[in-house]
């Protein structure tokens, strides 16, 4: 009886590691194979950016973050850039899904309706109707500064705003075609 008895602890005990090991094997094989992402800081205010050469990566792709107000831009799985946007308020939110850069861009653009215009402007739904650029400004392209200091927070009209700087490298650098999920 007593030899039964430790058969089937010792079956047990071999059965828990066996368990364990295969858990722990899981995880390292799991974390191996899983894509590193790498951080990327964002710049003080008063510290100058450092815009990545597109030219040097490839499969480039943006995250909007609607929840976190972040643009991330990544080659493959690696995070090349990083930076605060503003999208839609609560009435005007910004559309979520996947979506390309269209072909319309521009340097400026002002509308009357909004009594808003912005610099460097790229297209990314609706052939001009939504768009990745600069935080607003009057008719006489002047940043209007209060639109300016709510960067960081869901505040425009379903665009994605970005500092004018971020807006001109975005303007020169992101190809039509560029895969944009938003969410």
């Amino acid at each position: 009886m007593q030899k039964k008895f430790s058969k089937r602890i010792t079956v047990l005990f071999l059965a828990l590691c066996f368990i364990i090991l295969s858990y722990c094997l899981y995880r390292n094989i799991n974390k191996a194979i899983q894509p590193r992402q790498q951080e990327v800081q964002i710049q003080e205010k008063n510290e100058k950016k450092v815009y990545p050469n597109l030219a040097n990566y490839s499969n480039v792709s943006i995250l909007v973050s609607i929840k976190q107000q972040k643009m991330i831009i990544y080659s493959g799985n690696q995070v090349i850039f990083k930076t605060t946007v503003s999208t839609g308020a609560k009435d005007s939110p910004t559309p979520t899904g996947k979506f390309a850069i269209e072909a319309e861009r521009g340097d400026f653009f002002y509308n009357e309706e909004s009594s808003e215009g912005a610099y460097y402007w790229v297209s990314f739904k609706d052939h001009g109707t939504y768009l990745f650029h600069s935080v607003p400004t009057d008719c006489n392209g002047n940043e209007i500064k209060e639109e300016a200091e709510k960067l960081g927070t869901p505040c425009s009209h379903g665009c994605v705003r970005m500092s004018k700087e971020d807006a001109k490298w975005f303007y020169e650098n992101i190809s039509e075609g560029v895969i944009v999920s938003i969410h």
